[in-house]
């Protein structure tokens, strides 16, 4: 079966407005057989790309996760039209899945509002820049060469590595990955090593960064594949980022998913195919919810997207004596 990343996210069209996943989703760090989030978002962008007139870019979309979608059974999108304008155009998309609970039912994974807006001219031109310098791609490990480095230096073991493999073969088997150096998920594996001490052990949790450099393992062709292909790298890890940057993992939590998310893309020419730098900070915990944010800036540091979360993040139940 044909594994880049632009058939994992393909949808076949049932109707003018109807659509289905062509394959089944995959989890990603996460044990349970949960499709991960951002496969869901990166489909539900597909398909409203695919009822949108030509010369119209995605800007943003926003949405909810109002249930898990299983890895068992593909998923439907449900296109509506909420705005056609010369300039505008907006789909709302409704991702659902049967239940299989033999009663045929389905229930609603997520909800997706997705912007789209003809090129105009620009006023001004600015970005910001990352938090700090990283080192470029080319002097980042590959994910394998770094585990392999990290095993012979004791920072990990073989079981955390295997452990490693197991939450984020997706990602592995999709993108080429070079975690940096500099920040948190370079020096503690993506938080599986998370007793290591680190070189931003010393800033509060708001200034602490973690990034990575990312390109898919195979050449993406589609217009809206490269924008999907950007939403499904930014919700990666960003529900337990707050965790990582702080010396804990999902084995410390009863419960950690995303609950929202806000992508927005400031480029109408992304190109995945590119080598591009994410950055990952935290902003908020309180009440038993965390607020974390991704960016990503092409080689030349311009900033191409960005996408906020809020996650859940229950602590475990104290037992009562």
């Amino acid at each position: 079966m044909d594994d880049s990343f632009a058939h994992h996210i393909a949808v076949d069209r049932l109707s003018d407005w109807i659509f289905q996943s062509r394959r089944l989703a995959e989890p990603m760090g996460n044990t349970l057989p949960i499709s991960y989030g951002g496969y869901t978002i990166a489909l539900a962008i597909n398909a409203a790309a695919k009822t949108v007139p030509g010369g119209f870019r995605l800007y943003s979309a926003m949405g909810n996760y109002l249930g898990p979608a299983s890895t068992k059974r593909k998923v439907t999108l449900t296109v509506f039209s909420s705005r056609s304008t010369k300039t505008f155009q907006t789909r709302r998309v409704q991702v659902s899945q049967i239940t299989g609970d033999g009663s045929n039912s389905t229930r609603i994974c997520l909800e997706l509002l997705a912007d789209f807006q003809k090129a105009e001219p620009e006023l001004l031109n600015f970005s910001t820049p990352p938090k700090i310098k990283y080192s470029h791609w080319k002097n980042c490990l590959p994910i394998d060469d770094l585990k392999i480095q990290m095993i012979k230096t004791g920072r990990i073991s073989s079981a955390q590595a295997k452990a490693f493999d197991k939450m984020f073969g997706l990602l592995q088997r999709l993108f080429n990955v070079r975690l940096c150096p500099e920040s948190i998920a370079g020096q503690t594996l993506m938080g599986i090593g998370k007793d290591i001490q680190t070189t931003q052990d010393h800033l509060p949790i708001t200034e602490k960064t973690s990034s990575q450099w990312f390109q898919p393992r195979q050449p993406v062709n589609e217009e809206s594949d490269h924008v999907a292909g950007l939403a499904f790298m930014l919700d990666g890890a960003l529900s337990f980022l707050p965790l990582i940057h702080n010396h804990m993992f999902l084995n410390d939590v009863s419960a950690c998913s995303s609950l929202d998310f806000a992508f927005r893309i400031f480029s109408p020419n992304v190109n995945l195919n590119n080598w591009h730098l994410r950055e990952n900070v935290t902003h908020v915990g309180a009440h038993g919810r965390t607020y974390s944010e991704s960016r990503v800036w092409d080689e030349s540091g311009n900033m191409v997207a960005s996408m906020t979360q809020q996650s859940i993040l229950r602590p475990h139940q104290v037992q009562k004596l």
